[in-house]
């Protein structure tokens, strides 16, 4: 069997004390295998993305524990951290500087980072993301919000990182820029070899780029199952089933 590039086990995130005590993650725990895609799905306040920043160092870790490759990851997280796994945020607008061109935008993780061959990298993840050359010079608000989310997931990319972390990458897009973004992150992940955790409230998007999802509420887990369970309707817990249910109930293009 092959050993877990990401594990989490017994992950518990509670913010304040007291009275003010708030338990946003609690006892979860899942494996990840090299070059699989794992979705977490739930509503909003589920815990999910509670799960992404905890991984990152961006939230607190109260109690559990978290492996990349076998090895706890360090607290704080440091450069090989980032270089090993990179996130890619909801809103494409609000996490680029909208003062710094596309080129800047790109050029801050290889300088932080120590890395040399600029110009071409920076090319080579404008490509990777169907972006030319052109683009390096333009500010976010000349880009349309699909092309705000490429230049996202090129600045992910572009240390050449091993794990991306996708945080409801495509919800921010109208439905016809979603299907190209999603497309975009399955050809990438299967281009590079990428480990993908995903998380969105939307099980179609999630059984479009994932193998396996995980459904939490309440921040804990309530079910585990596949993508493939998911298109049959073969889901247990009452809450997966109302989700699937509210999703028939919204009419709009789905992925393909």
């Amino acid at each position: 069997m092959t050993a877990p590039f990401l594990a989490i086990r017994n992950l518990t995130v509670v913010f304040g004390k007291g009275a003010d005590r708030f338990v946003a993650a609690e006892d979860v725990s899942f494996e990840i295998a090299p070059g699989e895609s794992l979705g977490l799905v739930g509503e909003s306040g589920s815990g999910k993305s509670t799960v992404l920043r905890a991984i990152t160092g961006l939230n607190p870790v109260t109690h559990g524990t978290i492996e990349l490759d076998g090895r706890p990851v360090p607290t704080p997280r440091d450069l090989p951290f980032y270089r090993t796994v990179q996130m890619v945020f909801q809103d494409p607008y609000g996490s680029l500087h909208p003062r710094h061109t596309v080129d800047q935008i790109l050029s801050e993780p290889l300088a932080i980072h120590g890395i040399r061959d600029t110009s071409d990298r920076i090319v080579s993840a404008l490509a990777e993301v169907g972006l030319g050359p052109g683009f390096r010079f333009r500010y976010p608000h000349q880009l349309s919000g699909g092309q705000r989310q490429r230049v996202a997931i090129a600045r992910a990319l572009i240390l050449r990182p091993k794990l991306l972390l996708l945080d409801e990458p495509t919800s921010a897009l109208d439905a016809s820029v979603q299907a190209e973004i999603l497309n975009l992150l399955e050809n990438l992940r299967r281009e590079h070899g990428l480990t993908y955790l995903l998380v969105s409230h939307d099980l179609a998007v999630v059984a479009h780029l994932c193998e396996r999802m995980i459904v939490m509420r309440h921040g804990q887990i309530v079910e585990r199952m596949t993508a493939e369970a998911v298109r049959r309707g073969e889901v247990h817990h009452e809450y997966t089933k109302l989700m699937l249910e509210a999703e028939k109930g919204f009419s709009r293009a789905q992925p393909r």
